[in-house]
């Protein structure tokens, strides 16, 4: 680890073709702390949650103290847990009653330290989002629906900003009171949904294509092969993304990217043989991507993009 972690620092310096270069490489969390993956951060970069590789429990990381504390260990608390600008985490909890799944929306008030349920005995919701900075957001039944400040709203959501999601492994955009299956590249298994900051395309990727920018229509822009899990820059001219490989039971192999929409030029950011980096998301105020190990570890890489 030390030896793979100092070549990740060597090749820190280094720039790519003028438009991208790597300054610095830190490794956030570390094994005595625990195993932790799927980095999220804060609206100002400040904290940092992650969970468990199975999704169960969640845990927060102060970025100036270092502190690590959990949030909850529950089933499936980990699965795409959210930040609201109002300085609260939103995330899921899962119980199993005579193997029946229900899900249950949380709450976690950083400043207060509070934890609320606001949603429960939810059945057969698609990923729960936060849209507009603290609307809580899912789809149910074909219905999309808003959770704001305790008030409920089904079919009032979609006029605010467009909200893609995942039902049923189809490619759903619910806008402007419409909910609209797109599916461009027909049936199949669509993942990792998500609309650009400026609300004009979308990111997602088609198991075993690879990943696909395109407009709210469906209509093609961009295409990465063997690209998964595609996230946003924060000003919305870049994506990241991982190339990871196995041999049909673990991981031989993953590395880093990231593509500007325009240039459509791919950089590898990571390039490291024993360390595979997984599951990178870009932070919201600047040009850093969060990402972790596939043995816990949790690394934050900056950049300078031109």
């Amino acid at each position: 680890m030390k030896k793979s972690f100092l070549i990740m620092l060597i090749s820190a310096s280094i720039s790519f073709a003028q438009t991208l270069e790597v300054v610095n490489v830190e490794q956030v969390t570390n094994l005595e702390q625990g195993e932790f993956y799927y980095p999220i951060g804060n609206y100002d970069d400040s904290k940092l949650l992650f969970s468990s590789e199975n999704y169960t429990g969640l845990w927060i990381l102060d970025n100036q103290t270092g502190k690590v504390e959990d949030i909850s260990n529950g089933i499936a608390a980990g699965y795409e847990p959210s930040f609201t600008t109002n300085e609260k985490v939103i995330f899921r909890n899962d119980t199993f009653i005579n193997n029946k799944r229900f899900i249950a929306i949380m709450e976690y008030d950083l400043v207060k330290l509070e934890k609320k349920e606001i949603d429960s005995e939810l059945r057969n919701i698609s990923q729960i989002k936060v849209t507009n900075g603290n609307m809580v957001t899912y789809s149910q039944n074909q219905n999309l629906i808003g959770i704001k400040e305790s008030e409920k709203l089904v079919n009032k959501v979609s006029s605010y900003v467009p909200v893609v999601m995942i039902e049923n492994s189809d490619l759903v955009l619910y806008q402007n009171g419409n909910r609209n299956v797109l599916n461009p590249f027909g049936d199949g298994n669509y993942l990792w949904a998500s609309v650009s900051p400026d609300g004009g395309k979308l990111l997602f990727t088609f198991a075993g294509k690879g990943s696909f920018v395109t407009d709210l229509n469906g209509s093609k822009i961009l295409e990465v092969q063997d690209a998964h899990y595609p996230q946003w820059s924060n000003n919305g001219e870049w994506i990241t993304y991982m190339k990871d490989y196995d041999d049909g039971e673990n991981v031989i192999s993953s590395d880093l990217f990231v593509m500007s929409i325009n240039k459509k030029e791919e950089i590898n950011i990571t390039n490291t043989e024993d360390i595979h980096e997984m599951y990178p998301v870009w932070a919201k105020s600047k040009d850093v991507i969060y990402c972790s190990s596939t043995v816990g570890v949790i690394y934050k890489i900056e950049l300078k993009l031109n």
